[in-house]
Formats: C-alpha cells, structure tokens, sequence
C-alpha cells in the first residue's frame, strides 16, 4: 500500500500503535493499515486477544471477557476461568497441557504466563513521513518465585504498515540458577465468521488423535484411521456432542517447506478469507489443533504450534517430551500470522497443506 504523506499529519490517522486501560487492562491496539487490528494485553504477558480483518472477526473470545491476572488461576484447571480466548494465548513457560504431574510436581493447566503483567520496554510507531514503516513493541514479562524458578521472557510484536502481518519473537530465559522444565505453547484460538462449516485446516505429517472425555477406562488418546483423522481437517456445523469440556483434536508432527519454516493455517473458501500461521520447525517441533464445536457459542478451534509436551512425559514418548533451560539459558521462538485475502493469496498456502497420518 503507497501512503501519500502530503496528505495526513498523524501515523494514527493510517495506522499504528496507540496504549491504554480496558475492562481495567492495560492493552495495546495495533492498526497495520491493511484491514487488520488488535488488541494486545500488557497485563496478560502481552496475548493478542480480539482481532479482524475489515469486517471480519478472526479470534474466538470467551464468554469470561478480559480480565486482570490472578494467581487463583494458577491452580488445576482453573486458568479456564481467567482465559479471554484470543488469537493467540500463551502457555508455559515451566508445562503446558493439561494439569498432571511431572517429577514430583503439580500442574496447572498450560502454566502461568497468560497470567503475568508485562512491562514496555520499547514502542516505536511508524513514521512513514522519512520512510520508516515499522511499528514495534517490546516487552518484559518475569514468571518468578522467591529461590526459584525465575523466567524472563522478552516479547517483540512487530508489523508493517499496509502488510495484515504479525511477527513475534520470544526469548525465554532461565534466570534462576538451577535447571528447570520449559515447554512453550502458542494457543491461536479461532473463531465465526473466520472458523465456519467447510473451512478447512492446512497442515501435514504424522499425527496422533485424543478425545476427551475418553471412553470408560481408557486414554485420551485414541487410535483412528488416516481417513478419520484428515475428515477432521474440514470444520464442521455446531456439533451436540460438543458439550460442556467435551473436545477432540490432533497433535500433528508438521512438516516443514524447504526453508524450515512450517506454514500452516485456516481457509474460509466462502469468504475467500485465510490466516497462514508459521514458524520455524526446528524450535516448535509439533501443532496441536484443538478443536470443540459447541451447539451454543462455544465454537472455536485452536491451532498450537508448541514445544516440549501437552500430554506430559507419562503418555508421551516423543524425543522431545521432556525439556529444560540450564541457569542463563535463553531460547528462542518465531510466530508469524497473515491474514489471507482473496484466491490469489488462499492458493499459495494451498500448496502447503498435504495428509495427516498415524
């Protein structure tokens, strides 16, 4: 897009970043300039909650709204009773899943982090007057206690001017001085218009299916065909069976393009609408898609791109179930969401997506 300077005075006439408290949040309301706009929240480690694309909404958004953080939610399951929904919510920085525990220790579901306030330590808007389209926020955010464990996490949430593109970039960092566990999940979390019957899901690789609840006595994680698990990838009407916390879904071992980047994501064909969502494989080795049709409202569907393991070292056997940060270890992660507008656009990840299998 070509922004005719002579024409405007302010950036936040075309776009940018503007701060300020709502429902007694601090937040961030990006406008790139494209059509897409949202809103990060300062006080809940820097999430991205609503967003949309012109007039479209791309996020799904709990019934709880947004709320300030509280360590009640720090316990069990708890953390439902906090959670905005949102594009993208994220879990860890110690476990993420579901509560469970693991070498002695007592989960909660996908960690504290969603639940820390963030600290700005950079706001840059674009000046498009000497040529600079850059908007950039960096924050801080601390998930510590008294003799440990101590994490500092440095999130950047960068856009262009005139591009429907967010870029995040997270460093995680032990700054306690024993080893710790470190899984890291990003929640992108779906919903109507965006998420509608017959849109349908763009990844690949090998996969396992879960089911909850289970059926008597057995695990959540349940055996189902090929065939079974690549209808899942096609969203379909409001389903009954979708009750309450009843849920299924799939983590899917992603395969990467030849750049090493995973390129995965949701296309709305009716709409001609789509949100590409990639990362580097190499950091976020699997994908889960979260999937709960409720017959009332409850209709999302989350895309995960994580780290380390949501079903705990118990049930999950992958090489990479079990991870941790030594003293002073930082590690580093990659998101970046664009929305897709128009069959030109679909097309190209089109050409990502393939067959999921056991």
């Amino acid at each position: 897009m070509i922004f005719d300077t002579t024409k405007f005075e302010n950036v936040l006439q075309v776009g940018g970043i503007r701060t300020g408290t709502l429902d007694d949040c601090r937040v961030a309301l990006f406008d790139t300039g494209a059509g897409l706009r949202f809103t990060v929240a300062l006080d809940r480690g820097g999430d991205i909650v609503d967003a949309s694309f012109n007039q479209f909404a791309l996020a799904w958004l709990s019934p709880n709204g947004l709320l300030p953080p509280n360590p009640a939610y720090h316990t069990g399951i708890e953390w439902v009773r906090g959670w905005a929904g949102g594009l993208v919510t994220t879990c860890g920085p110690e476990y993420v899943g579901g509560p469970r525990e693991e070498d002695g220790a007592k989960t909660s579901l996908h960690g504290r982090y969603s639940n820390q306030p963030s600290r700005i330590e950079l706001l840059r808007n674009p000046d498009p007057h000497f040529g600079r389209h850059e908007m950039e926020l960096g924050l801080l955010t601390r998930d510590s206690s008294a003799f440990g464990p101590t994490f500092e996490i440095r999130r950047t949430i960068r856009c262009t001017l005139g591009v429907p593109e967010i870029h995040i970039e997270d460093a995680v960092t032990n700054r306690g001085d024993k080893r710790v566990p470190h899984h890291w999940l990003y929640h992108c979390n779906l919903g109507w218009p965006l998420l509608d019957e017959n849109a349908r899901f763009i990844y690949r690789g090998k996969s396992v299916h879960w089911n909850v609840p289970p059926p008597a006595g057995q695990d959540i994680v349940q055996p189902l065909s090929a065939a079974g698990m690549n209808k899942l990838k096609r969203v379909p009407a409001p389903m009954t069976e979708h009750t309450g916390m009843n849920e299924r879904g799939l983590i899917v071992e992603t395969q990467a393009e030849r750049d090493g980047w995973c390129r995965i994501g949701l296309i709305n064909d009716k709409l001609k609408l789509g949100l590409e969502i990639s990362y580097p494989k190499k950091a976020l080795p699997r994908m889960a898609n979260w999937q709960h049709y409720g017959p009332r409202g409850c209709y999302v569907s989350g895309i995960e791109p994580f780290s380390g393991s949501l079903l705990g070292s118990a049930r999950d056997k992958h090489a990479l179930a079990k991870q941790f940060l030594a003293p002073g270890e930082t590690r580093h992660y990659q998101l970046k969401l664009r929305v897709l507008n128009g069959s030109t656009e679909l097309s190209a990840l089109k050409k990502c997506d393939g067959q999921v299998h056991p």
